[in-house]
């Protein structure tokens, strides 16, 4: 067995095969003298970026190293490795592809802060790309940017985003209950060979104005009775729904009064003093 002194030593000089047994040296002194051996090639560099024994060190200073400027291996190997430091692998997403900024936002190896950024920069791209584009992207993202593709209303589009394997119910019913929802996503979930069939989804689809009339009326046998009768006396039920819920109560025989709107009666004391205000 080589002494650490010498593979020190030969760290800064080797070459080929020797080289490449150095780069896989697992202490972190040797590996910080490989990055600066003038031999080390992109190939070299790029199993150093993936190895996470790598000196966080060593990473940052393969980042910056201008022989491998133009690597697009060792930029996205560096942002898959935990160890990168934050300021490096900031630095070097604008310069990932899409798809590949989509797929490590579903890496649990990557760092929760560096995934939120991504996050944030594909939703700044997600209104101008082409539906295609999008697809692809919803089948390779989380579900932050799923849900965000799939906010865009596109019908083509929200077919791909309902199919991914990151999407739960929980994640539907938050978009089903958006004021800003988009009438076609409502349409679509509320169509949808899977999702119709989920129950806090049928419950969130009978709450919203978008759901059309023929779901809602097959929805609604499938509810708990105490689930309807919250529904029906509900502020945000909507009005056409109200009497289909009516119904269903009162063949399961349950007691429920159709709800009276409220009036005001303004009195002429009322009336006077309001004058005697103006005046």
């Amino acid at each position: 067995m080589i002494s650490l002194e010498q593979r020190l030593a030969r760290a800064l000089i080797a070459q080929d095969e020797e080289l490449w047994s150095l780069v896989r040296d697992p202490h972190p002194h040797v590996i910080m003298d490989v990055t600066l051996n003038r031999s080390l090639n992109e190939e070299m560099a790029v199993v150093l970026a993936k190895t996470r024994s790598t000196p966080a060190e060593a990473l940052g200073f393969l980042a910056g190293d201008i022989r491998f400027k133009d690597s697009y291996k060792l930029k996205l190997a560096l942002c898959k490795n935990p160890k990168t430091p934050q300021r490096v692998s900031f630095s070097v997403l604008k310069f990932l592809r899409i798809f590949d900024l989509g797929d490590l936002t579903r890496d649990q190896k990557v760092p929760v802060t560096l995934r939120q950024k991504i996050e944030l920069m594909l939703m700044e791209k997600i209104p101008s790309l082409p539906s295609g584009i999008s697809i692809a992207l919803a089948k390779r993202s989380n579900s932050t940017v799923v849900t965000a593709i799939m906010s865009r209303g596109d019908s083509n589009v929200v077919n791909a985003c309902l199919d991914s394997p990151v999407i739960t119910e929980t994640h539907l019913c938050e978009i089903i209950n958006r004021h800003s929802v988009k009438p076609v996503v409502i349409h679509m979930i509320s169509g949808h060979s899977k999702w119709s069939l989920r129950y806090a989804v049928k419950y969130s689809l009978i709450r919203n104005f978008h759901t059309p009339m023929i779901h809602v009326t097959q929805f609604i046998p499938d509810m708990k009775t105490s689930d309807l009768r919250e529904l029906y006396y509900s502020e945000s039920l909507p009005k056409a729904t109200r009497p289909f819920i009516f119904l269903e109560l009162r063949q399961r025989g349950e007691n429920v009064e159709m709800p009276k709107e409220e009036t005001y009666e303004i009195s002429d004391d009322d009336d006077l003093d309001n004058g005697n205000d103006e005046l």
